[in-house]
């Protein structure tokens, strides 16, 4: 019980944390204001955090987790394309969900320090490793043409989704043509697709 209730207490403050750093920014923001926003005392904020450091690494890596726990794997059983047009409506749903941490990780996380890049770095890099080999699947199965160079679509899959959160950050998750677009993109489609040929 005390567990649970720790937990609870615990995503309560990163919560309030998220969005003090969403608006402030991780430099601006100081162990005060997350106090004075979750209307705590700095001592109790220190039994659930070391400071506020750890409390950004603990943000930035919940984000990782839920994005990679959004993709499913393929099931060979059933039909490729859908699966992964599933995939990449449900990493959307993620970035529209928790607003506060799509705006840190696209405009605070980047060039904090090297450990965070290399968080980043790791985190992209197991995203295109997982849609390249799907696509190579799905050219295998001959549900894409077999001209599409996977890896290049997967790059452009990802920089596609990484550029919307960006410019969704930079407008302060008000960008007025935001929801048109979050709807394209949760009804991407495969077939019409740029090809990439690599030639």
């Amino acid at each position: 019980m005390r567990t649970t209730k720790r937990h609870s207490r615990q995503e309560q403050l990163l919560l309030v944390s998220g969005k003090v750093f969403a608006k402030k920014g991780y430099h601006a923001t100081s162990i005060s204001d997350i106090c004075k926003k979750a209307n705590i005392a700095r001592g109790t904020l220190y039994l659930y955090f070391d400071n506020k450091r750890d409390i950004f690494d603990t943000l930035i890596k919940q984000y990782i987790s839920d994005m990679l726990s959004a993709i499913t794997k393929f099931h060979s059983d059933q039909p490729l394309k859908p699966q992964f047009n599933k995939n990449v409506r449900a990493f959307i749903e993620v970035i529209i969900k928790n607003k506060d941490l799509t705006r840190i990780v696209a405009s605070e996380a980047v060039g904090l320090d090297s450990e965070f890049d290399n968080q980043l770095i790791h985190f992209y890099a197991t995203l295109v490793n997982y849609i390249e080999g799907a696509l190579l699947l799905l050219k295998k199965s001959e549900e894409i043409p077999k001209t599409i160079n996977a890896q290049l679509l997967a790059y452009s899959i990802i920089g596609l989704l990484k550029e919307v959160s960006y410019q969704w950050a930079l407008d302060h998750g008000n960008l007025v043509e935001l929801d048109p677009l979050l709807q394209n993109i949760r009804q991407f489609k495969l077939d019409g697709f740029m090809q990439f040929s690599g030639e």
